[in-house]
């Protein structure tokens, strides 16, 4: 057993938080004194995207596709996770660019991560982006990286890193417009929808609907679901379909005649299903006000696989859906009446509706490459006053 896979023995085990973050600190201390990294050779006119998180990986495939699309090479490092079954930072994201030689895909530790930014050859590649920056993730992965000589991209998905000078930089970008303390909210709204081309598709005979299981009811309440179908029995309204896809809540057996239930898909696998189905199910409960602020992985889903989303109003601003392009509803009783709605749509009510969506979906796609063209190209400054930060 080596010492890093000593350091994870211990880590991973339920120790109390001081003697944790103890180990953290000393793990990095020890990478600190290691060697220059050596494992990968960087091309000319390259682009780093980097994750040192075990999740988030949904943002690979769109950044890449931006990057490709502005011209240059992307390699993309993302950590190795113990639970490889059930993470969602896989190799079947990339599947869109297979055969595409200018996209290169790494699996490293997050100690030879860490290595990599901080060692000399990291300054030939063109940019850098990280995927996800916060306090936390500071703290645990990024020991001793000089950001402010580095000047990565970094993704904001919470408006929780007011303590962080970095994000006081115009080296940001987030999903959606965040309102934020103590800055101004990120002008460059990079979307992450883009998964491979998928077609249109006409709406099935029995009304499809599918959702992603969580036991997270701020994220995605699926007990909205149940009362929703539980008033369309009421009505005698039972021809649709419901795809449950990953690990949550326990789907109750009166709703086994009505929900395909899944379980943790592999991304490859969970394309396939929202591919064939017709409506995506956001289930973000009217209380989960934190998400008028921030993103929802439900968006990127609908605009890029073309499937209306069926959604409350109140999180309709920040995602840019509107009555043409998507169903929404103004309280949380009224998801029955909105499934009922996509249940009696007929099939050219809904091509129109996608017709819509597709139109939304490639002007955010458009107008989210310049903002991220014009991030790579803008020179670090404090948002406030436009004068160069120094360093931390």
């Amino acid at each position: 057993m080596n010492v890093k896979n000593i350091f994870d023995f211990f880590l991973i085990k339920n120790i109390p938080k001081f003697i944790r973050e103890s180990l953290v600190l000393l793990k990095n201390i020890f990478n600190f004194f290691r060697r220059d990294f050596k494992k990968i050779t960087i091309r000319q006119n390259s682009v780093l995207i980097i994750e040192f998180a075990s999740f988030h990986g949904e943002n690979f495939p769109s950044l890449t596709k931006y990057l490709l699309d502005l011209g240059y090479n992307v390699d993309i490092i993302f950590r190795k996770v113990k639970n490889k079954g059930k993470s969602r930072n896989e190799l079947g994201l990339f599947s869109c660019f297979t055969g595409d030689s200018r996209v290169r895909v790494k699996i490293l530790s997050g100690m030879d991560m860490n290595l990599l930014l901080r060692s000399s050859i990291v300054a030939i590649y063109k940019h850098i982006i990280i995927v996800t920056f916060n306090n936390r993730m500071k703290r645990n992965h990024f020991y001793k990286i000089d950001f402010f000589k580095l000047k990565p991209i970094c993704m904001m998905h919470n408006s929780d890193n007011s303590s962080n000078n970095y994000f006081q930089t115009s080296k940001i970008i987030s999903p959606v417009k965040i309102d934020c303390i103590n800055r101004k909210s990120p002008p460059y709204v990079v979307s992450i929808h883009y998964f491979g081309n998928f077609p249109k598709k006409h709406k099935s005979k029995k009304t499809t609907f599918v959702t992603l299981n969580t036991t997270d009811l701020f994220r995605r309440n699926l007990h909205l679901l149940f009362s929703a179908c539980d008033k369309l029995y009421m009505k005698k309204i039972t021809n649709f379909s419901v795809k449950i896809i990953g690990d949550g809540l326990i789907i109750p057996k009166r709703f086994h005649d009505n929900f395909q239930v899944f379980g943790f898909l592999d991304f490859q696998k969970m394309c396939e299903e929202i591919v064939e189905s017709d409506f995506f199910l956001a289930l973000i409960d009217q209380a989960s006000v934190e998400y008028t602020n921030k993103a929802s992985g439900s968006y990127g889903l609908s605009y890029g696989f073309l499937k209306p989303i069926v959604l409350h109003r109140k999180f309709s601003i920040v995602s840019d859906f509107d009555d043409e392009n998507s169903i929404l509803y103004n309280n949380n009783d009224d998801l029955s009446d909105a499934m009922e709605r996509c249940i009696n749509m007929s099939s050219n009510d809904y091509s129109t509706l996608v017709c819509a969506l597709e139109i939304s979906s490639k002007k955010l796609y458009n107008a989210s490459m310049n903002n991220l063209k014009e991030v790579l190209e803008t020179p670090i400054r404090c948002v406030s006053t436009d004068e160069l930060l120094e360093h931390e």
